[in-house]
């Protein structure tokens, strides 16, 4: 993974594009997607291994890579900013899913939703009060993992049959999928201060220790830490929803 984020950040600088919000903005709609395709899939909406992890993974990058490409080769050709045509061209798969898509789990979806405003909220209330030690940017990337935390806590709450896959958080919550060398009592809440010591840690040396020269670099690593929060988060909280 360490090698790939290497060398998609080495394509960019090829392509001369600047890792700034505006290639956040217009990639956000393929990182929706990809959580919520896989979602889908869980439910037998979308067919095939394709749509599966990992082949999935290199189907998402490789649907941003192409979109990306053309719309840097419009932006040289007509003048169109990339991230506009970038971000209008992952609105179409969006589409797609949302024809797809029916919520028929109302409730779990609305307490989900509800947890996430709630974070967002508290976080952003924390980083008017503290900006030195929460940016608005590390706010929104706080925002995309307490939504993933957020989206686990609900289905561990509501779903007993569901178990948590990652060693960590399956033994601090309690809900490990193997059986667990100690086995802690079911504390789905944990995920919260999980997520908020371990990704508020990633970022607080990712700030502190980069050195200058190096700042696009960060920003792009960033911008991978917040796709690893909220795609994932997307996928939980409508495979449980829908």
């Amino acid at each position: 993974m360490a090698a790939a984020v290497w060398g998609v950040y080495k394509l960019l600088q090829k392509l001369k594009i600047d890792v700034n919000k505006y290639l956040f903005i217009g990639l956000m709609p393929f990182i929706i997607y990809g959580g919520w395709t896989r979602a889908l899939r869980d439910h037998g909406l979308y067919q095939g291994q394709l749509f599966c992890s990992p082949p999935i993974y290199f189907f998402i990058f490789a649907l941003a890579l192409g979109s990306l490409l053309l719309a840097v080769a419009l932006e040289r050709k007509f003048k169109i900013p990339y991230w506009k045509v970038l971000f209008g061209l992952g609105l179409i798969p969006l589409v797609y899913n949302l024809l797809l898509t029916k919520i028929t789990n109302l409730p779990v979806f609305a307490f989900g939703l509800g947890l996430v405003v709630f974070w967002a909220l508290v976080l952003y209330a924390f980083s008017l009060l503290k900006p030195k030690l929460l940016s608005k940017v590390n706010w929104g990337i706080m925002v995309a993992h307490m939504t993933d935390a957020s989206a686990t806590f609900t289905v561990l709450s509501f779903f007993k049959t569901y178990c948590e896959q990652h060693p960590l958080t399956g033994i601090l919550t309690g809900r490990y999928c193997s059986t667990p060398i100690v086995q802690l009592p079911d504390m789905p809440w944990m995920m919260f201060p999980i997520k908020l010591v371990v990704i508020g840690l990633v970022l607080y040396l990712l700030d502190k220790y980069t050195k200058p020269g190096e700042e696009k670099f960060r920003d792009f690593l960033k911008i991978v830490i917040f796709i690893l929060g909220l795609a994932l988060g997307v996928r939980d909280i409508l495979t449980v929803s829908l």
